[in-house]
């Protein structure tokens, strides 16, 4: 999903500052994708551009700096957008793997950085399931509790297949040189 229909969705439950809105993605939604300020902001600019959101500065006396943030609501046109988009999406998934890359051209690697990647990504892979166990699956939507059980059974599955096929290939380039 794009960005810019990624946001819209979000602002679909609730009003956010764009600092929120990329809290929210990285940390809670980070199974679903993740989003820099860099690429946050432009989305946000766009989608305003359109008038599909709103924005209201708002400014935070209690910091004695005049410093204030500005809070990103959805728009009727920005909901009517969002609606029309979800239902053009297909079942497809996009695959953008560096780790699965790097594997790909591994005859390019020491047998020591590839057991590095292979460790790496298992450790990333077990973080990120502890993560998602964590979250508070009782006060979330059905859609949302299957994309965190279908995000975990996948994780499940590739930390099955590193442990045995990750150190099947440890093992075999170590052999090879």
């Amino acid at each position: 999903m794009k960005l810019d229909i990624f946001c819209l969705g979000i602002l679909l439950e609730r009003n956010y500052s764009g600092y929120e809105i990329h809290k929210v993605i990285n940390t809670t939604l980070a199974h679903l994708r993740q989003a820099s300020f860099g690429a946050l902001y432009p989305a946000l600019n766009r989608l305003q551009a359109k008038e599909f959101i709103s924005s209201e500065a708002i400014t935070e006396d209690h910091l004695n700096d005049g410093l204030g943030k500005k809070v990103f609501a959805i728009t009727d046109k920005g909901r009517a957008h969002f609606k029309a988009e979800i239902k053009k999406i297909t079942a497809a998934e996009v695959v953008n793997s560096d780790f699965l890359s790097a594997l790909h051209f591994s005859n390019n690697l020491t047998p020591i950085e590839v057991s590095t990647l292979v460790d790496e990504r298992l450790a990333d892979l077990q973080k990120e399931q502890r993560r998602l166990l964590r979250l508070p699956t009782k006060e979330v939507s059905e859609g949302q509790r299957f994309a965190i059980r279908y995000t975990l059974s996948q994780i499940s599955a590739a930390v099955t297949f590193l442990k045995g096929e990750g150190r099947a290939i440890q093992t075999l380039m170590s052999k090879q040189h």
